[in-house]
């Protein structure tokens, strides 16, 4: 059956593929549910009709309850069948482990149990918020059954209790009870009769150093008992409430968790399941990395003779990685840098160098903006480590010298069709030149996918095969998979179709072993389904590197379903890989040939109706994401997509951040795609859905290079809005890369094409941009003036949101001019206009600007507790780095103010952060905790400056 997702933890859901499928409402519904809460077990008939009919079932209940079992059946498509089987007395629902969000939020659950009784914290934590992240809202809250809802929704609240207070336990035992006082203040208040939460927020003030405040907090929850239930609090309340009265130095908190280990990583692709020979290579190789000795293994490189693709260069590294990885306790980074992809688009350094301090673990805010400053991180942190690092596919010796190590001890290893001499003659490299397998090789081939007795028994049809095949390594594969798939055929059958397809096509170049290969592709695709013979053609439309199964679906306009059998089909013939778990790849040799077979066996309009569809649909999925990335975005206005097409969905804003920095490489070809075919409105339109990412992330270079592209199209289309977008995100991309000319050239033409048509919201926004253009050249009074202006743009076209950040810059910029009750008081309105209007992070920088005011008017405590507010605020957002900053300047604050115990406190949760970032600041934050006897530690503002839109 086709893995299908089913979801009880919110309202119900059914989803394939990415797509929802809709439920009816009402009984089908109410059913469904029925048979979900009780998957894989029977459901008697009886309790179906109970549910159903309080007042009793109608003598027709048995026919009723069948037509709605079949609607159900109906509903879910082609396996649904299969998945709501008939039992004798009633019926059953068929759902996998990883299919029901119920069982797998009950197995997260007692896996965090388990890792809390082995008092093993971190992993107690984890799971536990895994096991929350699936609740999507108030269970089953659109299944119209009283009877449903009144057996099962309080049992599945209770569990959702229970997982967040074994979350919060197991984060207290973690040292993160600061963080944790306001959260718990608030489940308190809501959920006043349960006594284990009164306990974790009375710990988690006492831990804080908030004594008084955690036996009031005793106090309050007595009462709620007393006036609820006539009842004292129970024992271990009252125990906790007497060691807390006599300060018991067993509940003061265990020191903070060590940061984290740096991260190993561990990127080499798997080994290919039929590999044989290059025993001689392989033993080269060793003997180079031998002979390089332990402290500085060098570089290998790699090269095809001839160019020749699908020689094996790939299989051959990543074999032989395999083998030696273990002389490399750093771990393995690997890259596809593309040199040789049919869409021309190689993978440009930096982008190299960006996923490999990823893997490493570095946070994007720590990641510099030039490519210099980039690969000087690179080295910095593999310095002194023993990695080995694969760099396949490269084009040239521009694309290969940025991403090696500047010290020895790792052992750089590439492939290439490229000879790549200057690296020996520059670098000290070793070359290996790979050739076609020999004649036994290519039989080893055969026999490790076929078996020995079969080739053994037809040595003439295995040495014409191999001849056709041209000895080449892919070639072969494709074959062999094509004589598996017969096993009833003779290999002689097998060569003399080969022979005759090679026969009825022209020869890439005469004498070049491709054409011999383009025989066999030609050959192993004629072989193919219709289905998948039309997906292997259209998907030579895809610029790649890779697409998954919703998108495939798309292109051929077809259900995910049809996608992922003809995508099976595919990876079982050679055809097509799958790098990883539902995504696949064609070896740029495969790929140039299905652009091939979609230029000669797709007629015009279908090639244009396809690619539509693809544009569609990242379009329209990329859409609804960047939406719940930024929900007050405005966005352009999308034509329906073409028929066929199947949107991806988004539970939430981390699928939908997940989705991006799965899909951000492919959308960058799309993007250039789109421009390349003259489909300019969907380019500029493209990338705009993917601005919010990049900018976030970080990933300044490409941000810039798909605006580029996006404003030649808006230009080709006359397009205004299209124009202003893109030089508004052109201009902040250059702020942050540090070229503040470039910048301001771009957020002028902007400002420009916004007045010219009369957009009032995009007019402020990028005033808003100058403004933090500005800031970062210190020139605060004129960042001001063009702060006022964006401020009154935005009141004026009614863009709260938009007031409510105006509001808080002003207060930055008031604050470093030394206006600081004028800051201060702009702060509070940005707060007062900010209720109602749900920007978290518009209010944590809120609360940050406003504690580094309340610090230099000398009002600490006031500081504290903006300070705390900023810290949780960003905590609950998950940005790390900017909760570690307000972390740093509350201890400061706490300092200020004579609290050292607490200062302490806060310098030391700040600097785990920090440690587990890599920052390069935590230096200074672990000096003033070093120095924390001595005088008041200076403060100096939270956050990263002025915000922008």
């Amino acid at each position: 059956m086709t893995e299908t997702e089913f979801g009880l933890l919110g309202p119900l859901l059914v989803r394939r593929g990415g797509t929802v499928i809709p439920v009816p409402r009402g009984n089908q519904r109410t059913v469904l549910a029925e048979l979900l809460l009780a998957a894989n077990q029977v459901v008697s008939v009886d309790r179906i009709a109970e549910t159903l009919w309080a007042a009793g079932p109608p003598p027709s209940a048995q026919v009723t309850i069948r037509n709605y079992v079949k609607r159900l059946r109906r509903a879910l498509g082609e396996d649904g069948q299969a998945r709501i089987t008939a039992q004798p007395g009633g019926y059953l629902i068929t759902v996998g482990a990883q299919e029901l969000d119920l069982t797998r939020f009950e197995a997260l659950l007692a896996s965090a149990r388990a890792a809390a009784a082995g008092e093993s914290w971190d992993e107690a934590a984890a799971q536990a918020r895994a096991a929350l992240a699936l609740w999507r809202g108030r269970p089953l809250a659109d299944v119209e059954s009283d009877a449903v809802t009144v057996r099962n929704v309080p049992r599945l609240e209770e569990l959702r209790l229970q997982a967040l207070e074994t979350r919060v336990d197991a984060d207290l035992h973690r040292g993160r009870h600061a963080e944790l006082t306001a959260e718990l203040e608030q489940l308190a208040a809501a959920q006043p009769l349960r006594e284990q939460l009164h306990a974790l927020l009375m710990l988690a003030l006492y831990r804080s150093g908030r004594q008084a405040e955690a036996l009031a907090a005793y106090g309050r929850a007595r009462r709620a008992l007393v006036d609820e239930l006539a009842a004292e609090p129970g024992p271990e309340l009252r125990e906790l409430h007497r060691r807390i009265l006599a300060a018991d130095p067993a509940l003061t908190p265990a020191r903070p968790a060590a940061a984290a280990a740096p991260a190993v990583p561990r990127q080499l692709p798997g080994t290919a399941a039929h590999f044989a020979g290059r025993e001689g290579e392989l033993a080269a190789l060793t003997r180079i990395l031998d002979r390089a000795g332990a402290e500085a293994p060098g570089t290998v490189v790699i090269s095809a003779i001839g160019g020749t693709a699908g020689v094996g260069k790939t299989a051959l590294a990543v074999r032989w990685a395999h083998q030696v990885a273990g002389r490399f306790p750093g771990g393995q980074l690997y890259v596809n840098l593309r040199g040789f992809d049919p869409s021309g688009t190689p993978v440009a350094p930096a982008e190299a160098i960006r996923g490999f301090l990823d893997a490493l673990g570095v946070s994007p805010e720590r990641i510099p903006a030039s490519l210099e400053a980039q690969t000087g991180l690179y080295r910095s942190l593999i310095a002194g480590q023993r990695l080995l690092i694969l760099l396949d596919n490269a084009r040239d010796e521009r694309q290969v010298r940025p991403l090696l190590p500047a010290s020895p001890g790792c052992l750089v290893l590439a492939t290439s069709r490229n000879e790549l001499g200057g690296l020996a003659a520059s670098e000290g490299a070793r070359l290996l030149t790979l050739d076609v397998l020999s004649d036994a090789e290519a039989r080893a081939l055969l026999a490790s996918r076929l078996g020995a007795e079969r080739v053994a028994a037809e040595p003439g049809a295995v040495a014409e095969i191999t001849r056709l095949c041209a000895r080449l390594p892919l070639a072969l594969a494709i074959a062999a998979a094509r004589a598996d798939a017969r096993p009833s055929f003779p290999l002689a059958a097998i060569a003399s179709e080969l022979r005759d397809s090679r026969g009825r096509l022209d020869a890439f170049e005469t004498g070049d072993p491709a054409g011999s290969v383009r025989a066999v592709f030609s050959w192993s695709s004629g072989q193919l389904t219709l289905p998948a013979a039309r997906m292997f053609a259209l998907l030579g439309l895809h610029p790649g590197p890779d697409i998954s199964v919703p998108a495939a679906a798309s292109l051929a306009g077809v259900s995910p379903g049809r996608a992922r059998q003809a995508l099976a089909e595919l990876t079982r013939a050679h055809l097509l890989a799958e790098p990883s778990p539902g995504r696949y790849g064609l070896h740029d040799l495969l790929r140039a040939y299905a652009a091939e077979q979609a230029g000669a066996a797709v007629d015009d309009d279908a090639r244009s109706a396809a690619t539509r569809r693809m544009l569609d649909h990242y379009l329209h999925t990329g859409h609804a994401a960047a939406m719940l990335l930024s929900p007050n975005r405005s966005g352009p206005a999308l034509d329906p997509p073409q028929g066929g097409t199947s949107p991806e969905t988004f539970a939430g804003r981390d699928r939908a951040m997940a989705w991006f920095q799965v899909e951000h490489h492919v959308l960058l070809a799309v993007i250039s795609a789109a421009a390349g075919a003259g489909l300019s409105d969907y380019a500029w339109k493209l990338a705009w859905t993917l601005s919010g990412f990049l900018y976030w992330r970080g990933h300044w270079h490409d941000l810039c290079l798909s605006q580029e592209t996006a404003l030649a199209a808006a230009e080709a289309l006359g397009d205004q809005p299209g124009q202003a977008f893109s030089h508004r995100y052109l201009g902040r991309a250059w702020i942050r890369l540090g070229s503040g000319p470039d910048s301001h050239a771009h957020l002028q033409q902007a400002l420009a094409l916004y007045r010219q048509a009369g957009d009032e919201d995009g007019e402020a926004n990028t005033h808003i941009n100058i403004a933090q253009l500005l800031d970062t050249e210190s020139r605060y009074e004129d960042g001001l003036r063009h702060n006022e202006e964006a401020l009154r743009l935005f009141r004026s076209c009614g863009d709260r949101t938009g007031e409510v950040l105006a509001l808080q810059n002003a207060g930055w910029f008031y604050g470093h001019l030394g206006e600081y009750r004028r800051a201060v008081s702009c702060c509070q309105q940005a707060l007062r206009v900010q209720v109602g209007h749900d920007n978290r992070r518009n209010e944590a920088a809120i609360w940050g600007t406003l504690g580094y005011l309340r610090q230099q008017l000398g009002e600490h405590a006031a500081a504290v507790v903006a300070f705390q507010r900023s810290a949780q605020g960003f905590a609950d957002l998950g940005d790390r780095f900017n909760e570690a900053e307000s972390l740093s300047e509350l201890g400061n604050a706490h300092h200020a103010s004579g609290q050292l115990p607490q200062a302490r406190d806060a310098w030391r949760r700040a600097l785990g952060i920090l440690d587990d970032l890599r920052y390069p600041g935590a230096d200074q934050v672990r000096a003033r905790l070093a120095d924390s006897g001595g005088g008041p530690v200076s403060p100096g503002p939270a956050g990263t400056g002025a915000r922008t839109a």
